[in-house]
């Protein structure tokens, strides 16, 4: 196999509320550890934005990887309603002057529901301002997802850590969503990948390492060795997060 660049769409700075196996407060030592691997790129999120407020987590995030050209930040948000967040569309505005092209939510954790009178115009502005959104899969209902993915055919949405059990419901959601994708750092299924790409397309998938909490190598080794042709592999390595987040870090 060629040698192949990773973009890892999912890596996860700052220290949780209860410490895990690792973590890493060091935006060096990630680039450092990940470019061992041939990850050459980031999205990254923030332990706060999820656990204490997005604010707080998007502010330090941006402060954390400023340094850094190849790490691309993804901003935690929340609807406008509580005086929390701007209006959306000064939300987006404020993303975009800052260089960020995507968000994430956490329904579950921050007690949001996601029904169209509470994100709906959230939502509207990310679709307008072509801002990915990226959920974590056991925080959102698959059919939950549905809804969305077919009330905004044009926002782009990336389920996070999708788990391996989740196929039977996962394979319909792709075939009726064609603006939702997956990350691959959890979905470790036995020839998962080869029939994604079969069923639906290579541009389905995006590499994603749910670094540090799981090591990498485990990611990278699952499209080394997945049976699917180099120009699939470049795609869900790096191909499809560069097309979807504006262009290479």
């Amino acid at each position: 196999m060629p040698r192949i660049e990773f973009f890892d769409f999912n890596v996860i700075l700052g220290r949780p509320n209860i410490p895990r196996y690792r973590f890493s407060d060091d935006p060096a030592a990630i680039n450092e550890e990940l470019a061992a691997l041939g990850i050459t790129g980031a999205l990254v999120r923030h332990t706060f934005g999820e656990e204490s407020h997005p604010v707080i987590g998007n502010a330090r995030l941006m402060e954390a990887i400023a340094p850094f050209d190849n790490m691309r930040p993804a901003w935690a948000v929340l609807p406008h309603w509580t005086g929390e967040f701007p209006h959306p569309r000064e939300l987006t505005a404020d993303m975009k002057s800052s260089g960020v092209t995507a968000a994430v939510m956490y329904p579950l954790t921050h007690g949001v529901t996601m029904r169209p009178s509470v994100v709906g115009p959230l939502l509207e502005a990310l679709e307008e301002a072509k801002i990915v959104l990226a959920v974590p899969q056991l925080q959102i209902p698959f059919p939950v997802v549905e809804q969305i993915a077919q009330a905004h055919p044009s926002l782009a949405i990336v389920l996070l850590e999708v788990a391996y059990s989740s196929t039977r419901e996962l394979y319909p959601l792709l075939e009726h969503c064609p603006n939702v994708r997956i990350e691959i750092s959890t979905y470790m299924v036995h020839q998962g990948i080869e029939e994604i790409c079969r069923l639906f397309g290579a541009g389905r998938l995006l590499f994603g390492s749910r670094y540090p909490f799981y090591n990498p190598g485990a990611a990278v080794a699952g499209i080394a060795y997945a049976k699917v042709s180099d120009d699939e592999k470049r795609l869900i390595s790096a191909g499809n997060a560069v097309a979807l987040l504006g262009g290479a870090p």
